[in-house]
């Protein structure tokens, strides 16, 4: 038996979640066996079909993972796609184990991820269900696209009236007079018509119950407010109006990365690719 799958600590402990990074049919195997999970996933760069187990999910990535610093950047964001596909939950015992590139066994609870910590701490101004169904419209948004392309997009949730106060409407707002069930982007049928609106200039204005009040505002910018590495206007919208008010602000770029920002500053960058 391979050693890396030897290595394998307390006899009869069980994850919720395990991920297995090979590409060895033999190393993966082996690992299934010895792993008992309520939910699996194999990430493989192999171009050959693989043996497909019941429960079991699987990643496929064709990026060079020799550089070990690229290779933890791409098991963050992975675990964060993980999440956005509603796989990981608060508060989950989670057993990566990886054979290749490189060798090692990792234990964590997901509450520890950058991604719950920055929940429970805008949990005052966003609800923590509103922010992972936002994050995961922001996901689809970029996976789809629209019209062939690649869009950004701009929420702007919670202290509506002074948000409100601080923006003005570019179009027709068409939310206005909408039923409370049209506007809740916690109702997943409503998901592809926000995905619609997203390509209409400006932001999305939303409540910290997730109600979206309206679409297309745009925000007008504090000049003491400056955004850094390149930034463009929506990403300095996104700042000013966190910094003028008590909002949150969820800023999509079209090349693909996600921030999250408050207070005028980011607490959360994410790329999705």
């Amino acid at each position: 038996m391979h050693p890396v799958v030897e290595v394998l600590f307390e006899k009869n402990k069980k994850y919720d979640l395990s991920i297995v990074v090979s590409d060895d049919d033999t190393i993966i195997a082996q690992m299934l066996d010895r792993i008992s999970s309520d939910k699996t996933i194999v990430l493989t760069s192999r171009d050959k079909e693989v043996n497909v187990r019941e429960g079991v999910i699987y990643y496929t990535y064709s990026r060079n993972l020799e550089n070990s610093i690229y290779f933890m950047n791409f098991i963050e964001r992975l675990i964060f796609r993980i999440f956005l596909g509603g796989y990981i939950t608060p508060n989950m015992e989670v057993l990566l184990v990886s054979d290749y590139p490189f060798r090692f066994i990792l234990e964590f609870n997901s509450s520890a991820m950058p991604f719950y910590r920055v929940m429970e701490e805008i949990s005052d101004v966003v609800d923590k269900e509103v922010m992972e169904s936002l994050l995961k419209i922001i996901f689809e948004l970029h996976l789809e696209g629209r019209e062939g392309k690649r869009i950004g997009t701009l929420f702007v949730v919670g202290d509506t009236e002074k948000v409100l106060e601080s923006s003005k409407q570019l179009v027709m707002n068409p939310y206005q007079n909408q039923e409370e069930t049209i506007k809740s982007l916690l109702n997943k049928e409503n998901w592809e018509s926000i995905k619609e609106f997203a390509q209409l200039d400006g932001a999305f204005v939303v409540d910290p119950k997730g109600r979206i009040i309206s679409a297309g505002r745009y925000i007008m910018v504090d000049p003491q407010v400056q955004t850094t590495g390149g930034l463009g206007g929506r990403h300095l919208a996104a700042a000013s109006i966190t910094y003028s008010t008590k909002c949150v602000s969820f800023a999509l770029s079209s090349s693909g990365t996600v921030r999250i920002f408050r207070n005028g500053k980011v607490v959360l960058k994410e790329d999705l690719n």
